[in-house]
């Protein structure tokens, strides 16, 4: 073994520790792994850091509805915590095999439909979680309610105008994005004495044109294709989301297919 074609560092190594790197080979591919190893180690570790950055800035741009981000994985839904175990179950089962399906590269739109407080928002996290750690897909939040908020101060706040923009540059790339309580910052329903019926009152108009931006930039009508994964959240029917809001964006957002839609009606709400 010819000492100059060992690395210099770990010939200066072994001649250190007194012995001939020229005659000690074993000695040298002992000290070479545990150089790589620990080279592994960092590069490792720097990949964890970079990871947890990424996650972290997707995170720091999305809106909370409590001001604060949420977290939620697989293994904190328990099902044994609802009256109908085996609903629970079912509903967690149908949450992770979508996000498997993402984990695999399929782009779609997920619907979660139920009561507050079933859990819509906690598996909607579970599998933004699970396909970030899978497959490093970072996910954006938005708090509908917040949102509407925002619209609501942007004129006498600028600020918030701008990162209102932001937000829709950010929202249209998005890995996967999950929009949280679509509907409920309609309010409640309204009764019209003349027809004796109630409906929901439409959404502030700008607000509807935001959302429409951002669904349409997400589909791409020509391949009939998703551009990344839309999860919503809603306590509304199809029906009553149509009242809400333009046909065009309901169209693009809530999904028609069954097998992307969770169905939580027969859950307990779980906030109490």
């Amino acid at each position: 073994m010819e000492e100059l074609s060992l690395p210099p560092n770990i010939v200066a190594m072994m001649r250190e520790q007194g012995r001939d790197p020229t005659k000690d080979p074993a000695a040298f591919a002992e000290m070479k792994k545990r150089k790589e190893e620990r080279e592994q180690s960092l590069i490792s570790k720097w990949n964890q850091q970079n990871r947890q950055q990424k996650v972290k800035s997707w995170l720091q741009d999305s809106i909370w509805s409590g001001s604060r981000p949420l977290n939620f994985t697989f293994e904190r839904w328990e099902p044994d915590m609802q009256t109908n175990t085996q609903l629970a179950r079912e509903v967690g089962n149908s949450a992770w095999k979508l996000a498997k399906r993402m984990i695999a590269g399929e782009q779609f739109n997920v619907l979660m439909v139920g009561e507050p407080g079933t859990g819509k928002t906690s598996l909607a996290l579970a599998i933004a979680d699970k396909v970030f750690k899978n497959a490093e897909k970072p996910y954006l939040f938005i708090s509908t309610m917040k949102l509407f908020g925002m619209f609501n101060e942007r004129f006498d706040n600028p600020e918030v105008g701008h990162k209102l923009k932001d937000l829709q540059k950010k929202a249209k790339q998005a890995p996967i994005l999950i929009i949280d309580d679509f509907g409920t910052e309609a309010g409640m329903k309204i009764y019209n004495e003349n027809t004796g019926k109630t409906h929901f009152k439409p959404v502030r108009k700008d607000m509807q044109e935001w959302l429409y931006e951002v669904a349409d930039a997400r589909y791409d009508e020509y391949e009939n294709a998703h551009r990344g994964s839309t999860i919503v959240t809603t306590n509304n029917t199809s029906g009553d989301l149509v009242q809400m809001y333009n046909p065009k964006l309901i169209s693009r957002l809530i999904t028609k297919r069954k097998g992307n839609t969770i169905y939580f009606e027969g859950l307990d709400d779980m906030r109490g």
